[in-house]
């Protein structure tokens, strides 16, 4: 029997520091409803699912790779600061302190940064710079200045999650992003700001501050990873490590012009990340252009034993390339679509090789995927909606508590349903097409002023429009590849690519081609 706003207003009194109205009440009664209708929906179609791990279904999934030996080749801004630190035409302390004179002189007017750890990133600097003069080098990332969403702990430093409650006083350890980064010869200058408990979309977070679009600094930047879009596209930092659970990394990508990798999931250990929704949360890096967030991946992601190595070049000439035929195209803004059809056109002109594709059950996966993220928002977060609601911002409160009022065994459906869908997406896209280009978004980023007010339903229902491109990608775990492509109204346009599970080579060469290409990536915000 579906739930009614009477029983949301009883089971809402365990909580006694969240107040539902009865209008709130019927709003989110009728969200359950349809979360709960997506399982039963899913469970007829797909079975009862699998025990097995969705890790299996994952690598039965992956493509066959070629070649021994992983591609370093890089080419592109943060290769030649690299080889700028290398060669000594510059230091680690100089190239810190450029970086660092940039982010205080432009983050008032961005809220790009949440900390700076100047003194920590000199004396880091310090370091490297003895060890590049005693003949010593940690590899491409020695030396370059970054910066990290602010999930991930820290020994001995706060993680605030974006959150006045809830997050980490004072780490007692750094997770594993951060000691890879830092093995690698990485610069951290600070944590960046994000929707507050990355449960977002607009960068606009109302403990500290609004994430400003460098573009246009009255439209959104796209969340929850704003600050990392927005410290990237200002030129703050050549590079940022964020977060993807439904579109988290990608959405400010293409509002913010700036190229970002969302791995498959796993690829990128989560120990000592603040969650989000963990089936789905997934580490990627933003930066100027593909060629660095290739570095920075292999720096960060998982030994594979079983995986065979990606070849060094992909011929695009045998590249097949899927475009996405779908609803995600009937509601995109025509100029929109005209900028990713231009770069569709350059791949051809490259002799890639395309074909319309239909992607499956998009509407019930994005609906699954929701049933999860309301689910574990809601067990994380339990004890702070029940005791400090009160301090939680109107716009995560609102994407966090449907979880609340979902019985406990709808998250497990949803995920038993997943690998049998994985694989009938697979089977039905990736049999046609080697990789698949559709829109990160359906319109460029629209102005603050369309996102306020207090009218949580309208906030949910802006939230699944602008990731209704993208939750689908998380849900079955698979690599995405955000490019900008072009400018609507003076403002930045971003494509995705998509591939089967491990196929990052496939994408992050198509992407290198298309950038050596085009220089949409090259462009730069005024001001800044």
């Amino acid at each position: 029997m579906p739930i009614d706003a009477a029983t949301i207003l009883a089971q809402a009194s365990a909580y006694p520091a969240l107040v539902v109205s009865p209008q709130r009440a019927s709003e989110l009664a009728l969200e359950v409803t349809d979360l709960e209708l997506a399982c039963e929906q899913a469970l007829e179609r797909f079975g009862p699912g699998s025990d097995a791990p969705f890790e299996h279904a994952l690598r039965r999934n992956a493509p066959p790779r070629s070649s021994d030996g992983r591609s370093l080749r890089a080419i592109g801004s943060l290769h030649e600061l690299s080889q700028s630190l290398h060669s000594g035409k510059t230091s680690c302390v100089d190239t810190t302190g450029y970086f660092l004179e940039r982010i205080q002189r432009h983050n008032p007017a961005l809220h790009a940064f949440i900390a700076l750890e100047a003194q920590d990133a000199l004396s880091a600097a310090k370091v490297l710079d003895l060890e590049l003069r005693n003949g010593q080098s940690r590899g491409p990332l020695h030396g370059i200045p970054l910066a990290i969403k602010d999930i991930f702990e820290r020994s001995g430093k706060p993680t605030s999650a974006g959150a006045q409650v809830g997050g980490i006083a004072r780490g007692n350890t750094d997770a594993t992003v951060v000691r890879r980064l830092r093995a690698a010869g990485a610069i951290v200058l600070g944590t960046l700001n994000l929707d507050e408990y990355a449960a977002g979309g607009t960068g606009d977070n109302p403990h500290f501050g609004r994430a400003r679009n460098p573009w246009d600094l009255e439209r959104i930047t796209g969340g929850s990873s704003s600050g990392t879009a927005a410290a990237v596209a200002a030129r703050l930092v050549p590079a940022a490590i964020g977060s993807d659970t439904g579109g988290s990394l990608r959405l400010p990508a293409a509002f913010c012009g700036v190229t970002a990798l969302k791995p498959t999931w796993g690829s990128i250990s989560n120990q000592g990340v603040f969650a989000r929704a963990r089936p789905f949360d997934t580490i990627g890096p933003a930066a100027g252009d593909v060629a660095a967030c290739r570095l920075l991946f292999e720096a960060l992601s998982e030994p594979r034993p079983d995986a065979r190595s990606a070849a060094n070049t992909v011929n695009m000439r045998q590249l097949r390339m899927g475009r996405a035929t779908t609803a995600l195209r009937d509601s995109a803004d025509p100029q929109v679509l005209a900028c990713i059809d231009n770069a569709c056109a350059i791949w051809e002109r490259m002799g890639v090789a395309q074909s319309k594709v239909d992607l499956p059950e998009l509407d019930l996966m994005t609906r699954l995927h929701q049933v999860v993220v309301k689910s574990d928002a809601a067990l994380l977060h339990a004890t702070t909606m029940r005791e400090h609601a009160h301090q939680i911002g109107f716009a995560a409160r609102s994407a966090i508590e449907a979880g609340l009022f979902l019985p406990a065994g709808r998250q497990q459906e949803a995920l038993a349903v997943r690998s049998a869908m994985l694989d009938h997406f697979v089977q039905t896209v990736f049999t046609q097409a080697d990789v698949v280009v559709l829109p990160v978004v359906g319109s460029v980023a629209p102005p603050y002023a369309q996102w306020s007010g207090n009218n949580a339903a309208a906030i949910v229902r802006s939230f699944a429009e602008s990731g209704r491109a993208c939750r689908f990608v998380n849900y079955l775990g698979l690599p995405a590849l955000a490019l900008p492509c072009g400018f609507v109204d003076g403002m930045p346009v971003g494509l995705q690519l998509i591939a089967r599970p491990y196929a990052e080579d496939l994408l992050l060469a198509a992407g290198d081609a298309f950038q050596a290409a085009s220089r949409w990536h090259l462009a730069a915000p005024s001001g800044f």
